[in-house]
């Protein structure tokens, strides 16, 4: 069963490096993780900048939880994936830069992870993979138990139908 993240991020170059180990480290844990591409996201004449492509709608939509990195630098790209998995319903994890926005607003998020520029990198990533890890096999205990509900109903129905012959 599978289990798809959708990654929202800065296009911070210091940020990139995060981005790669998270990916590493959520594929490594069989984990389906979407980073989309920067590339090309600059519309001329445009207040925002970017636009939400077809492929990023596609991805969100797929995704059961939207990972979100937040730092000093996060861009329109970011804005309109947030907005737009917001719009879908979709749980979203922010990965926050300490000291970036108010606490209060944090508050809100069912788990929120902070990090600092300043401290070895492996610490918030490792965290991260392990709440996701623990979502699949939340999702993959929820489909079971809905698997096998669903047998008894469907035996009850059958044991009723040859019951009435």
């Amino acid at each position: 069963m599978s289990f798809n993240v959708f990654l929202t991020y800065s296009m911070d170059p210091d940020e990139q490096s995060f981005v790669w180990r998270l990916q590493t480290l959520a594929t490594a844990q069989g984990l389906n993780l979407y980073v989309p591409s920067r590339q090309g996201l600059q519309i001329p004449g445009s207040k925002i900048g970017t636009a939400l492509r077809g492929k990023e709608r596609v991805a969100i939509d797929r995704a059961d939880c939207v990972l979100a990195i937040i730092t000093t630098r996060a861009g329109a790209a970011v804005q309109q994936e947030l907005n737009y998995a917001l719009s879908r319903g979709k749980v979203i994890v922010p990965i926050v830069q300490q000291g970036v926005g108010n606490p209060s607003f944090w508050a809100r998020f069912q788990r929120v992870f902070w990090f600092s520029p300043s401290e070895p990198p492996g610490r918030v990533e490792a965290e991260v993979v392990g709440f996701l890890r623990e979502q699949k096999l939340n999702k993959e205990r929820t489909q079971a138990v809905g698997a096998v509900v669903a047998i008894g109903v469907g035996m009850l129905l059958l044991q009723a139908s040859l019951a009435r012959e």
